[in-house]
């Protein structure tokens, strides 16, 4: 004004409330409130802080604590962000609790019709505003929206509370007749309250209610049904605009019309050509966006936006098919559990490393566990390139339990969730159940699959995955589906010769099997049959995370409240004593070793079952479990909870995901020298064709090369034999390692793999006056220890105490035979030594197995074949009656520790059994024995915490637990050594079982 002194008063003014009229335009659109040219849309977030009420006695609707003065008269009020899972401020929280927020609706929203969106609130919700009711909502993983504007004070303070009934899953108690387990959950957590993001919206009386959009990739189309509803009392004429827009913002295609609304819906059908049209796949997901807008009067009434992609998933002739070609499925099962925020990304930045690592493993697919994705995560595998499965909170693993809305309750998540997503290009198909053994879900599989046909026919359909009965998928527009091969797969940490095989014969007829000379093996999965397209939807090993290092960001990043960052620290604790029980801690003095060692068998494993399902060629895909730790599923993963890829774990499974792989089988593993063996390279090829240079090189344990050729082959698409031959190791004694280069004719290496194998010369037992006296049911071990040159004679109770006793096979046992075992006892306490090779099992009886003993309820099967409890097995039960733990694996880390202790002489000692191991080490071990030296062994945890399945679902693994496969107890002066190794099956075949035996009987 100083400088300007010709300006009028009156225009500074005018001047000054220009600015001022700008800046509330701004303040009121960084508050959410948006406008263009004519636009009346608005959106408000209602995230952030909010006031919460945990009503521990269920005394609410007695205080009226819906009311903006009970609540305010209610102590312990508490805040909590919005949105979370209540568990992360209230350890283990159950029951109900009320949220109460205070909001502004700016003026200009008077008029319109407004609606509060909830992405999710788990499990019952019901909503007041200003002290009045306006709707209630049962689900706890997908969106709803009630409308409000009749009850908001525009301009006003608005009080908005609502009562969360969440759900029941450890305590036994009901609240509002919902019971434990009797809803529709996730097993990752609690996640009780409003865990995902709230938000307010206006619209004019004429909106978009719901759009389904098909993508058509022959001719570049996008079909739209398009639901409009008028809240209009009389017909109101709208301008429907619709166009869609590529990822650079350019408007390719455009269509609008005139439109006489109804009141209530109107349906409107449109099409819209796009000229040559992007697909989305993997490597290029190129997406587009969709905009309808309803104008009335030239302003925007509503607006409807939406990212999508062309693509077509389907199946042909056995294989998945994508955009029409051909690909094998290569997905990864995924928890979707997080370290703080228990089932919402803990960030987006974490969202997209787990993704990002599942992609640069070499995975095509995610499949999400029983819970449909946050919005976020999914827009994410949309831009990043990731196919997803579209997952529902049904059956997981009996739960929710059976009770009379049982089937309402399936029926509803079904709807919504498909509902939710169908529009997602990331999204390919549709999983409805998962191992269901219940016939009120059974019967109720067709229904649901037609369910789903009716509200989106443009995806696959898998009625059940794992499937008991056999599974049905349902192909895109097609109402009758194909029989298919779903099978969960898991081989266990020692993919041996068997283990391959067995994934070698999935979806073969006899006549297959037999001319493969595999005859007598159990093909994997249920009611799978020959000829259909086989699918391994689970498939994989585990191993332990780095414990001390999970921890350490628990410590530092996480929340130690959660179930996650407690049984992490419960964990680490309970492993350490478990070390110092057994003794193993002086194998593995550090336990970050030990887990590092674990994950090296874990990737070991990883890498050979894939390995064997992609040289099925009636094998159209996996699914490894899993991609991120989770829960009771805590070590299956190839990444850790906090996002850590678990060293060899990841890395083994990334280089068996390669296109472009050689398989490498020696056969048998551990070779007698004077036998030999045979070495196949298989070749897996998912790209084109190649004339390639194909190098085969032998190598001794010190680098040495034993033997090395260089030849050419044709490296075809698809499976291939690329070399098969004697190899000769006549002259070879010890470790080896078998490696295979494939070079392209420019001398690039195309393909790297190694095989390790073990050499044993072949010749007798040396001469021994030793002799010793063998107690077995058959002849079996008799006829190899004379046939090894070894004097074989009775037991009886005065035999000299220099004889070791050898106890071979036991089952149908007499009572004679059994008589001379017991005897076994006082002949060690005298002096004596005797060899346990055959131990029996508590659930076992010396003939067939006990009955197993019918449930109660069907949703408790997995009572049927355990003990209740895993308690410390007395010496007394041996070898009659000893409590046994399975421990082959699974899911569940159970990996065999082995001492450097002179029955192991001349093998691998100090580390865990692998490789030479793989066909002797045990299935089965005795639990916790309460006194002994420990001399091989495993350290895991029970996975059903004390076989309550109820709380496995939610707060992860059960107690760390030991199990011993090989025990020294000394007797009075004498000893005896017990083993659950797989000794007696492999005698005469596998040169380590002789090598063990040779050394149990000249142990001193």
């Amino acid at each position: 004004v100083k400088q300007r002194p010709e300006f009028k008063k009156e225009a500074i003014v005018a001047y000054q409330l220009k600015c001022l009229l700008l800046l509330l335009f701004c303040l009121s659109f960084s508050k959410g409130a948006y406008a263009q040219s004519g636009e009346k849309v608005q959106h408000l977030s209602l995230d952030g802080e909010w006031e919460i009420i945990f009503d521990h006695q269920s005394e609410g609707r007695i205080k009226r604590l819906h009311t903006n003065a009970g609540f305010e008269a209610f102590p312990g009020r508490r805040n909590i962000s919005v949105p979370s899972c209540w568990e992360e401020i209230e350890q283990d929280y159950e029951g109900v609790a009320y949220y109460r927020k205070t909001f502004q609706v700016p003026q200009e929203w008077e008029g319109q019709v407004v609606y509060i969106n909830f992405d999710a609130v788990n499990y019952l919700a019901e909503v007041w505003l200003n002290g009045k009711v306006i709707d209630v909502h049962e689900g706890g993983f997908t969106p709803f929206s009630f409308r409000l504007d009749k009850s908001i004070k525009f301009g006003q303070e608005n009080v908005l509370t609502m009562r969360v009934v969440g759900p029941i899953i450890l305590q036994d108690k009901l609240v509002d007749n919902m019971g434990r387990q009797e809803t529709a959950q996730w097993r990752g957590g609690i996640v009780g309250g409003i865990w995902q993001p709230v938000s307010l919206n206006a619209t004019g009386a004429l909106s978009v209610a719901d759009v389904f959009l098909e993508t058509d990739i022959t001719d570049g189309t996008v079909d739209f049904a398009i639901d409009l509803k008028s809240h209009k009392v009389q017909r109101q004429s709208a301008e429907i605009r619709l166009s869609i827009h590529s990822s650079e913002g350019e408007q390719v295609v455009q269509k609008k019309q005139e439109v006489l609304l109804s009141p209530g819906m109107t349906k409107l059908d449109w099409s819209l050509p796009v000229k040559d049209a992007k697909l989305w796949s993997p490597d290029s997901p190129s997406l587009y966006q969709a905009r309808i807008e309803v104008r009335v009067d030239g302003e925007i009434s509503d607006r409807w936006t939406h990212r999508f992609g062309f693509r077509h998933f389907t199946i042909e002739e056995g294989r998945f098919v994508l955009n029409g070609q051909p690909m094998f499925l290569k997905a990864t099962f995924f928890e979707g559990l997080y370290p703080v925020r228990i089932a919402y990304p803990d960030s987006k930045e974490m969202a997209i490393k787990e993704i990002t690592l599942a992609k640069e493993a070499g995975f095509n697919m995610i499949r999400p566990w029983r819970k449909p994705p946050p919005k976020m995560w999914l827009d994410l595998c949309d831009s990043l390139g990731v196919l997803t499965v579209g997952s529902l909170v049904l059956e997981c693993m009996d739960r929710p339990i059976s009770t009379p809305y049982l089937a309402k309750r399936v029926e509803l998540e079904v709807r919504e969730s498909i509902l939710r997503d169908r529009n997602r290009t990331c999204v390919v198909q549709w999983e409805l159940f998962n191992e269901a053994n219940r016939p009120v879900l059974q019967q109720m599989m067709h229904d649901m699959s037609v369910l789903a046909q009716e509200l989106d026919p443009s995806r696959l359909i898998l009625d059940e995955s794992g499937g008991t009965k056999g599974a049905n998928m349902y192909l895109p527009y097609q109402d009758v589906p194909i029989q298919f091969n779903d099978i969960h797969y898991y081989a266990g940490g020692q993919v041996n010769e068997k283990q391959f095989n067995r994934t070698l014969i999935i979806g073969k007829t006899k006549e297959e099997i037999e001319e493969l000379g595999m005859m007598g093996l159990k093909m994997p999965g249920r009611n799978v049959k020959a000829g259909l397209m086989s699918y391994l939807s689970e498939l994989g090993y585990a191993s332990w995370p780095s414990i001390t290092a999970n921890n350490a960001s628990f410590r530092s990043e996480g929340n130690r409240m959660t179930p996650a960052a407690r049984s992490h620290e419960r964990l680490e604790k309970q492993v350490r004593e478990a070390f110092q029980v057994t003794g193993f801690d002086k194998v593995f003095p550090d336990l970050d070793a030990y887990c590092l060692e674990e994950q090296k068998i874990h990737g070991i494993a990883n890498k050979r079952i894939i390995e064997a399902a992609r040289s099925n060629p009636d094998i159209s895909g996996y699914c490894i479990h899993a991609l991120t730790d989770g829960d009771w599923i805590l070590g299956a993963a190839i990444v850790d909870l906090w996002r850590n890829p678990k060293t060899l774990a990841y890395d083994m499974t990334r280089e068996a995901n390669q296109p472009q792989l050689a398989s490498i089988r020696v056969l048998p593993r551990n070779i007698y020298a004077d036998e030999g063996a045979e070495l196949l390279v298989t070749g897996i090829n998912e790209l084109a064709g190649l004339q390639a240079q194909l190098t085969i090189q032998v190598e001794d344990q010190n680098g040495a090369i034993v033997s090395t050729d260089t030849f050419s082959r044709d490296y075809v698409r698809g499976i291939s034999e690329l070399y098969r031959d004697s190899l000769d190791v006549s002259q070879l004694s010890g470790s080896y390692l078998v490696q295979v280069l494939i070079h392209d004719q420019e001398g690039r290496l195309v393909s790297e793999s190694t095989q390790s194998f073990d050499v044993f010369p072949n010749s007798a037992w040396p001469a021994t006056s030793k002799k010793v006296a063998v107690l077995e049911n058959n002849s079996r071990l008799t006829n190899f220890l004379t046939k090894q040159g070894v004097e074989v004679i009775p037991f009886s109770s005065d035999l000299e105490l220099d004889v070791p006793v050898v106890v071979g096979d036991l089952r149908r046992a007499g009572d004679d035979l059994k008589s001379l075992v017991k005897a076994l006892k006082p002949f060690v306490q005298k002096g004596g030594f005797a060899i346990f090779l055959d131990i029996n099992g508590s659930m076992m009886t010396w003939g067939a197995p006990n009955p197993k003993p019918k449930p109660k309820d069907p949703s408790e099967h997995w009572r049927r074949s355990v003990p209740r409890t895993l308690k410390d097995t007395s010496l007394d039960l041996l070898p009659f009656d000893a409590k046994l733990y399975g421990t082959d694996g699974n899911y569940i880390s159970r990996n065999h520790i082995v001492t450097d202790h002179p029955i192991f002489s001349g093998l691998p000692t100090g580390g865990l059994m692998s490789g030479v191991y793989e066909n002797v080490c045990a299935v089965k071990s005795i639990v916790r024995p309460e006194r002994g030296q420990y001399l091989a062994g495993v350290i895991t945890y029970d996975q059903n915490q004390d076989m309550d399945i109820m709380k496995r679902h939610y707060n992860g693994i059960g107690d760390v637990t030991w199990a011993a496969d090989v025990l020294l107890v000394e007797e009075g002066k004498g000893a005896m050594l017990f083993s659950t190794m797989q000794l007696l099956d492999n005698l005469g075949k596998d040169p380590v079982a002789d090598l063990i035996l040779k050394n149990m009987i000249s142990y001193e």
